[in-house]
């Protein structure tokens, strides 16, 4: 049920403000301990990368793999319309994309498939301990399929390989304040004028702000939520099926 809190906070926060009718004394989003935290990561930047380098910009992350066949590019190209509507305030806003998929998603794959959609996204990698605990911490779930090959080489769009699995993954975009905070989680088709005004809250924000609301932070939210009302990221049926990559063995 917290999934679901969360959920529906960041839709009724941000509805406000689209419309004009948040008051002063109107809660903000609330900060969400338990999901997120500092991290370190080898990136497509060339070293690793840490979330506390990113503290005095809004932070926005989401989970995915550079062969995926549908989520995640309308996910960058969501993202990259989103920078595009914040216009001089995307300075202070960073996208990190987070592979689990990094046997295959090195830093160079990376480096050139988020190039197609913004030269400022980042994506971050590593072995694949590291992968798995960097979703762990923003409790992330993603499975590889098995007997399932596909060939993507002739598809431009992603990386070139030669065979491919299906790969499923939470599909959340995570939204972090300039502490590194989560306060918030949208998905691809979440309005657009709706994650700009979350944005922009946050970064009006001193860079030491209390926790929304003035009072304690929400509590841990639940890996094994199943909402019956906002789409619970880890139920596999939100999922989907996406596809990933997999190298020529021996």
């Amino acid at each position: 049920m917290r999934w679901k809190s969360l959920y529906l906070t960041t839709v009724f926060a941000t509805s406000l403000w689209v419309t004009g009718a948040l008051a002063e004394d109107t809660p903000m989003l609330a900060v969400h301990d338990g999901v997120g935290g500092e991290f370190s990561a080898p990136s497509s930047l060339g070293r690793d990368v840490t979330l506390s380098e990113f503290r005095g910009k809004s932070v926005l992350l989401f989970f995915g793999y550079t062969s995926c066949q549908d989520v995640c590019p309308a996910t960058l190209s969501h993202l990259h319309t989103l920078m595009k509507r914040l216009g001089a305030g995307a300075d202070d806003v960073q996208v990190l994309l987070a592979t689990v998929d990094p046997e295959n998603d090195t830093p160079e794959h990376l480096r050139a498939y988020l190039a197609q959609f913004d030269s400022r996204f980042i994506g971050l990698t590593g072995t694949r301990e590291q992968a798995d605990a960097l979703a762990k911490l923003f409790m992330v779930d993603h499975s590889r399929s098995h007997g399932v090959e596909l060939s993507n080489e002739h598809n431009r769009t992603h990386t070139p390989v030669k065979s491919a699995y299906l790969y499923s993954h939470s599909q959340q975009i995570y939204l972090l304040d300039k502490q590194g905070r989560t306060r918030a989680l949208f998905f691809t088709g979440s309005p657009l004028e709706e994650m700009q005004a979350a944005v922009l809250a946050l970064l009006e924000e001193p860079a030491h702000a209390p926790p929304a609301d003035g009072g304690s932070p929400n509590a841990p939210l639940d890996a094994k939520c199943r909402s019956g009302g906002a789409p619970c990221p880890h139920d596999p049926a939100n999922h989907g099926a996406h596809q990933g990559t997999e190298g020529k063995k021996g």
